[in-house]
């Protein structure tokens, strides 16, 4: 059975929209058997919701005992500081993180997804999660579309402005074990250390020293415990063009990456709408090629990848875009559903244990 625990409250477009992902994510999350899930958020807002027809799934998945509500009537809104963490014990993000906490030192791993405050999201995993042994900073991991069969993943995206080479190490490894979940690709992942050029004299400080770190790694070796294959520096053409399934940097650089590549993708949306009433013969044209660019279009939308695993805390975390909307909260669960079957944590504890990075090996469920 998979336990997911949903942050109702969180998110710029309110309760009703994360419900309306829950009730669309429903179908498709039959696919990894029972699943039970836990709404955190205020009864007094919600309740009122679940009479809307088109939440009718929810309201009888409350009513059968496969969702249930646990009561919070303290919220952390988006222009409160980071200190509320502290200030708002009971806040919606506290209870979905200690839940999730919980639920992993018991053995019976549970995930928590949230389009709330970011930052509070991650103070709060750290504060009640804990690190893994072997993990001195978590990292958010982001699914950025390529010309791969697989969507790409680069980390940090945000977690950590400054880094030390050794946290790169520790992402280059987070990265191969997060990349194994639902990977249509038969081939081991290939980790690249994003940089300005391939050859070794370039990049900076940083990934000069980071270099010789992650290519020494045992994981990254040819043998029975290899989880990955590292590529050395790869510049973004290489990631965007396939050539790499990961990319390491650090969250300075992986939070533009991924700010610019929304902005990209949201520009290309609206060129190609504007090009399709150019022209007399113009719309008769976009007509013909619908399908190629409605799957252009999917492709390029950030809410297909719903949302993003704050790795290296002791649990599972999924941390969605504050503007979520009801297509962004139903990926996200599938996707923390998907991490979960995959057992992405505890694979990262082994393979931590494996390489050297924690000193006690994990007991797996």
């Amino acid at each position: 059975m998979l336990r997911l625990i949903l942050d109702v409250m969180g998110g710029d477009r309110g309760p009703l929209a994360v419900l309306e992902g829950l009730s669309k994510a429903l179908p498709e999350l039959l696919v990894f058997g029972e699943v039970k899930i836990t709404l955190i958020g205020n009864e007094t807002v919600l309740k009122p919701l679940l009479t809307k027809r088109r939440l009718r799934s929810v309201a009888e998945g409350i009513s059968s005992g496969q969702i249930s509500l646990l009561h919070s009537d303290q919220n952390i809104e988006m222009e409160d500081s980071i200190k509320a963490v502290r200030t708002k014990p009971n806040a919606t993000i506290n209870l979905g993180c200690q839940m999730a906490a919980k639920a992993y030192t018991e053995k019976t791993p549970a995930a928590f997804i949230s389009a709330g405050h970011s930052g509070a999201m991650m103070g709060s995993a750290l504060m009640h999660m804990g690190r893994l042994e072997g993990v001195e900073r978590p990292a958010i991991a982001a699914n950025l579309p390529t010309l791969s069969e697989d969507v790409g993943i680069i980390l940090d995206v945000g977690a950590n402005v400054d880094c030390k080479p050794e946290n790169l190490r520790d992402f280059a490894v987070m990265g191969a074990i997060f990349a194994q979940v639902g990977r249509k690709n038969k081939n081991l992942p290939k980790i690249g250390l994003l940089s300005n050029g391939e050859e070794r004299s370039k990049g900076n400080e940083l990934t000069r020293a980071a270099l010789p770190l992650i290519d020494q790694l045992s994981c990254f070796k040819p043998g029975p415990a290899q989880i990955a294959t590292f590529v050395g520096y790869a510049e973004g053409k290489d990631f965007f063009k396939g050539q790499v399934d990961v990319v390491i940097t650090d969250g300075f650089v992986g939070n533009l990456v991924l700010k610019s590549v929304e902005g990209v993708g949201s520009a290309v949306v609206s060129i190609l709408k504007l090009e399709a009433k150019s022209g007399v013969l113009a719309p008769l044209g976009f007509l013909l090629a619908a399908g190629v660019f409605k799957r252009l279009i999917k492709k390029l939308d950030w809410a297909e990848y719903g949302a993003a695993p704050l790795l290296g805390v002791a649990g599972y975390a999924f941390i969605c875009h504050g503007r979520s909307n009801s297509k962004a909260i139903k990926n996200a669960l599938i996707r923390a559903a998907a991490a979960l079957k995959s057992q992405v944590v505890e694979n990262l504890e082994e393979a931590l244990f494996e390489t050297g990075l924690a000193a006690r090996r994990p007991t797996k469920t």
